[in-house]
């Protein structure tokens, strides 16, 4: 399978591949007109060197591989971060619709400036112009129509991309499941708790951050990244070994992988295994429906609540509310077997100053005090940020006996704090 690969379809067209998805990019006199999404497009067009002024939602499709509309989110976070354009989104009416209703959930949502209250902002209309080809989409010479599940792109008079004859030949879940068939399984008992992180990145930089924890039969994934089969087995692990899923929270960076489980679901007959908490799996359900209408057929759900432990064989999962800036709620965790705890952050703004507002004990430090590992999310650059500056984190490591690692943050060969190392196992024996 192609991992992040340009490719010439013709002298106009362009096609990026990864894992199984694509996105192509026409040039016109109008500029870059992209046709499609996929999980970390933002991070594939900055590589590649693009910038569209134009995009072309299609009919919603998915495979094992993942989907054609997650990674837009983070298009538009590279633009109200960095800096950008207002892109020009078109497609039939329902899908332009369908990606800004998506879009909304999520996006449109922050903190307030002394970061203590979520509200929600109107960025969505900066970035996201909404222009439904009814079926044509019309700016000077460009012409984009749609019609049924084709899109075709025009320029003064002159077809430049037909979708139907740039469809690939190649099949993601055939190429999945040969992939799969290749890969040995680990079906080993553990003794002791054996945490791997997967990723330690986020939506602008590296592999999102998710881990996978053993422990006895079981194979927990904390936030499935995107192109399940392929970054998994870049760690020697068998996507169809994991046994269950944990979503802390909405933010697309944290449920890149999720329709590709929804997918793997339905090709397979075996349901998801899914914890979290109930604001989480309304808007999931909310989320994929439209994509896959039979949702609840696929997934057997375990709520998780901050007031009741979850035990999962002789695993114990306790959850809190974590200070992030979506309603739904956002999950931080404590992972004990064995005799011993793991302490995962999940996406928080940890700052004493602002929890001595909130006045949130779970929020402290005190809360992680029982860990022997604690992986907590870290930001290096901005003390004001949406996450948890290094030196507040640092100060937790203080307060608490056992060992912090950061993640979520670009990796720093120097830096203040020791880090997350993707692929390595940490073991709690």
């Amino acid at each position: 399978m192609n991992k992040n690969c340009l490719t010439s379809m013709t002298d106009q067209v362009q096609r990026i591949e990864h894992c199984g998805l694509y996105v192509d990019l026409i040039s016109t006199s109008r500029g870059t007109v992209r046709v499609g999404s996929m999980p970390d497009i933002a991070k594939f067009l900055a590589h590649h060197g693009f910038r569209e002024e134009t995009v072309v939602i299609p009919n919603w499709e998915a495979s094992m591989a993942g989907d054609n509309y997650t990674g837009e989110e983070f298009v538009l976070w590279q633009a109200q971060v960095k800096g950008g354009i207002q892109k020009q989104y078109t497609g039939s009416p329902n899908n332009v619709n369908q990606m800004y209703r998506h879009l909304d959930e999520t996006f449109s949502f922050f903190f307030d400036p002394q970061r203590i209250s979520i509200i929600k902002k109107r960025w969505l209309n900066n970035w996201f112009g909404r222009q439904p080809a009814t079926p044509t989409y019309v700016n000077g010479p460009l012409e984009i129509k749609t019609h049924k599940d084709n899109i075709i792109v025009s320029d003064h008079g002159q077809t430049l991309y037909d979708r139907h004859e740039f469809r690939p030949l190649w099949t993601p879940n055939q190429e999945i499941n040969d992939l799969l068939s290749e890969l040995p399984r680990d079906r080993n008992y553990r003794d002791c708790m054996e945490i791997t992180p997967i990723g330690s990145g986020n939506g602008f930089i590296g592999t999102v951050s998710n881990i996978v924890v053993r422990f006895g039969k079981y194979v927990i994934w904390i936030d499935p990244c995107g192109y399940p089969a392929n970054t998994l087995a870049q760690h020697g692990i068998h996507w169809d070994d994991i046994t269950h899923i944990i979503i802390t929270h909405n933010h697309e960076d944290h449920i890149q992988g999720f329709s590709a489980c929804l997918k793997k679901a339905e090709h397979t007959g075996t349901r998801i295994q899914l914890l979290t908490a109930k604001g989480v799996y309304a808007l999931l359900k909310k989320q994929f429906s439209p994509l896959c209408p039979a949702f609840n057929s696929l997934i057997d759900i375990t709520f998780l609540d901050p007031r009741n432990p979850v035990d999962l064989g002789p695993i114990k999962i306790e959850s809190r509310w974590n200070h992030h800036f979506l309603p739904y709620g956002t999950l931080g965790f404590r992972i004990s077997a064995g005799g011993k705890s793991f302490g995962y952050s999940g996406d928080t703004k940890f700052d004493e100053n602002i929890n001595t507002i909130l006045n949130r004990e779970e929020l402290t430090p005190k809360w992680f005090a029982h860990c022997n590992l604690v992986f907590h999310e870290v930001d290096f650059d901005n003390p004001a940020s949406v996450h948890s500056h290094w030196k507040q984190v640092e100060a937790l490591q203080r307060a608490i006996p056992g060992q912090v690692l950061g993640y979520h943050s670009p990796h720093l060969d120097n830096a203040p704090l020791a880090l997350v190392k993707e692929g390595h196992s940490y073991y709690l024996d």
